[in-house]
């Protein structure tokens, strides 16, 4: 036997709409950090060593942000929903685990 668990929209409910706009809000934030991270640059200038040199050093954030933004989109149900109704499983090549779990889910309608 199988169990399904039935969702029950309410459009017209401002909750409804809040969790949308949240949703949408986190996927574009994961867009935006992705357009940050092909932009940055790969090093930044740390200083200068006791020869004149510059000291550079790697520029981490941009991919700190991205995994951030992956996991904020996966704590949340709506934003996973989104995406799974996209059929988008990656944000760049950034894995949505999460959305690959409910389309690889048999149970699934």
């Amino acid at each position: 036997m199988t169990h399904r668990n039935t969702v029950t929209i309410d459009g017209g409910s401002a909750e409804y709409w809040r969790q949308r706009k949240l949703g949408f809000r986190l996927i574009r934030e994961a867009e935006w950090a992705l357009s940050r991270l092909e932009r940055a640059p790969m090093y930044l200038h740390g200083g200068y060593d006791e020869y004149g040199d510059v000291i550079p050093i790697e520029n981490l954030r941009p991919y700190a942000d991205m995994e951030d933004a992956i996991l904020a989109i996966e704590a949340n149900e709506t934003a996973v929903s989104i995406l799974v109704a996209q059929r988008r499983t990656k944000i760049g090549d950034y894995v949505v685990k999460a959305v690959i779990r409910e389309l690889e889910d048999p149970d699934r309608d």
